[in-house]
């Protein structure tokens, strides 16, 4: 077994749905039961659970937009940095991670919120740095919705201004798309914070290897996650860095397979097909008449749908706690070096993760026992 620690935590419950929309739901589109809630003192409890714990990542996604379905699936959302402001008070030992849309935000505000971030949390605060995603968002903030390259290349621009203003002061920038005189942020971050990106594409791929500090990857199993490492490794060290590798997974453990069988059918039974549909299509900007072209030969529309009930997309840990377990070494075997799970009942599944997974990963050597 590796030597490797594997860092451990959540997606936090900070997007997804809540009445009147309809009934609690985050990572799972479906009107089964979910204990969850969308509130900053359902978000401090878990948060105080794991940082007591000694896991490493609370992860918090940013949602600007109406939803997905009838039930406007993911229109409930907390601001990812005010969160994470009271996460940090509330906590002493874990990375808290909080997202921008690069399009929506100017990153001399961002540089702002993030150098208080910093002092507040100890140097534990990172940042997801996200291009875009659907076009209804951008409809809402009235931002027209470029091409993908173009949306790069503005993320590319506001993530070297966003650099230069937690490094610089007093710096000029003359870019495409920003413009900046004098620029100065004191007080600076006594260090960098760690920049996060997801963008599975060839241009999303080359600005986290030139730019960001950890990868997450969408990949799905062992073998898939290790050319993808292998892949990302390359890319940095091309640019004479290194990326760490992080992942979301959604996590359904139980006693015994059968209560776990159980549940998927519940779940599935109630799933909400529509709201798949329109987050799938948002996710890939084309509709899901083209499926082959955006998931990868053999997967019918049917498939994709029914693989993004469980999770949205992600990979997925059923099964007792010692399966969990084994499949979450395989995953550190194959080069991961975090992970962030997501649950049907957050709270209680917290616990549970804590209480019966971790303990498990410390026997197997995949993490250290907590200090």
């Amino acid at each position: 077994m590796t030597n490797r620690h594997l860092e451990m935590g959540i997606f936090a419950p900070t997007i997804g749905r809540m009445p009147p929309q309809g009934d609690p739901a985050l990572f799972v589109l479906s009107d089964a039961e979910q204990r969850v809630s969308i509130t900053y003192e359902s978000n401090r409890r878990i948060a105080q659970m794991l940082d007591r714990a000694g896991l490493e990542i609370y992860f918090m996604a940013q949602r600007g937009g109406r939803g997905f379905g009838p039930k406007r699936v993911w229109s409930h959302a907390l601001d990812s940095f005010g969160v994470a402001a009271g996460i940090a008070e509330a906590t002493e030992r874990m990375r808290i991670v909080s997202t921008v849309y690069t399009a929506f935000y100017h990153p001399a505000a961002v540089a702002r919120m993030g150098s208080t971030l910093a002092q507040i949390s100890g140097g534990r605060w990172g940042l997801n740095v996200v291009s875009g995603w659907t076009k209804g968002d951008f409809e809402m903030y009235g931002i027209p919705f470029r091409s993908h390259e173009e949306r790069y290349r503005q993320t590319t621009e506001f993530t070297e201004v966003l650099q230069k203003f937690w490094t610089e002061d007093g710096f000029d920038y003359d870019g495409e798309h920003f413009q900046i005189k004098g620029g100065c942020c004191q007080p600076l971050p006594e260090r960098m914070p760690p920049l996060f990106n997801a963008g599975s594409s060839d241009a999303g791929k080359d600005f986290t290897a030139k730019y960001c500090d950890w990868y997450f990857t969408g990949a799905l199993d062992p073998e898939q996650l290790r050319a993808e490492v292998k892949d990302l490794k390359a890319r940095a060290a091309a640019q004479g860095r290194e990326v760490r590798i992080i992942t979301y997974l959604f996590c359904l453990c139980r006693d015994t397979e059968a209560e776990v069988q159980r549940e998927v059918d519940e779940l599935m039974a109630a799933r909400d097909e529509i709201a798949a549909r329109e987050m799938i299509e948002g996710l890939s900007g084309q509709t899901l008449g083209t499926a082959e072209s955006i998931f990868g030969a053999g997967l019918t529309v049917g498939e994709i749908i029914q693989g993004s009930i469980l999770g949205v997309g992600s990979g997925k840990l059923l099964g007792t706690p010692e399966q969990v377990a084994t499949q979450l070494a395989a995953l550190q075997e194959a080069g991961l070096d975090a992970a962030a799970l997501t649950f049907r009942h957050y709270e209680d599944d917290t616990r549970f993760m804590i209480e019966r997974i971790i303990p498990l990963l410390e026997e197997m050597g995949v993490r250290a026992p907590a200090a």
